[in-house]
């Protein structure tokens, strides 16, 4: 039984998983540009489900694991938005609005559960790099039609520490849940990620699961022209995907 469970110890286990992610993203942006006269806010300047690419890779030995994740968005929308009383401009405008984000993170874990089989708490600490290219063009209320391009392509890193919990509570049956925050180049990420899976086979290789994210981004940047911007984008829904573990 020793030699067996030192075995396990020193052996590598490998997990794969591919996800979607039917996310409601929605994108508020504040401009301070001398063109519009001072600061405007952009509520729902973004406000649309689109599908999100997630991937995980984790390599884990004993206690230890390193691991690394991407998400990628790319979407549009052109609507009516209307900027209130108090900005400097008033009724509603035209935007054409694009939002490309990619996410990076990299990291590690350590398991403080104690070695327990059915069930994992792992700590998370690593670095999560983000960038993200918004662009829109704004049609100004007014005979005149005045357009207002605003591009930023805020590129941050930030620290990001967290935590990981999976259980095991049937033969088949998992449930899994994530919540990390991050911070340093942005100016805070709140995740979160829960998940139920079933899995399949005598070996255990795949696991089907399903669940809801969450991920709110806030992030400093600037336009082309150098005016200061501020971006909070919040991403939710459902997420579909496979875990493969080898």
């Amino acid at each position: 039984g020793s030699v067996q469970a030192q075995s396990s110890e020193d052996k590598w286990e490998w997990i794969i998983a591919p996800y979607l992610w039917a996310s409601d993203v929605d994108l508020d942006l504040e401009v301070n540009d001398q063109t519009i006269g001072g600061s405007a806010s952009f509520s729902d300047l973004l406000d649309k489900v689109d599908t999100a690419f997630m991937g995980h890779v984790e390599a884990r030995k004993g206690k230890w694991g390193i691991f690394g994740d991407v998400i990628y968005l790319d979407l549009s929308e052109n609507k009516t938005i209307s900027v209130g009383p108090g900005g400097p401009i008033l009724g509603d405008l035209e935007a054409d609005a694009r939002l490309k984000m990619q996410i990076y993170e990299f990291g590690g874990a350590f398991d403080v559960s104690g070695g327990s089989e059915s069930a994992r708490v792992d700590l998370l600490a690593g670095i999560r790099y983000i960038d993200a290219d918004i662009t829109a063009n704004l049609t100004l209320p007014g005979p005149m039609a005045t357009q207002l391009p605003i591009s930023t392509g805020p590129s941050e890193t930030d620290l990001m520490v967290g935590f990981r919990v999976v259980n095991r509570f049937a033969e088949r049956w998992s449930i899994g849940a994530r919540g990390d925050v991050s911070y340093g180049g942005t100016d805070g990420v709140l995740n979160g990620f829960a998940t139920v899976g079933y899995t399949f086979g005598d070996t255990g290789l795949f696991t089907l699961t399903a669940g809801y994210r969450y991920m709110a981004i806030n992030i400093a940047g600037s336009t082309s022209n150098g005016s200061p911007t501020e971006a909070d984008i919040v991403m939710s829904g459902p997420v579909l995907g496979g875990v493969f573990k080898f």
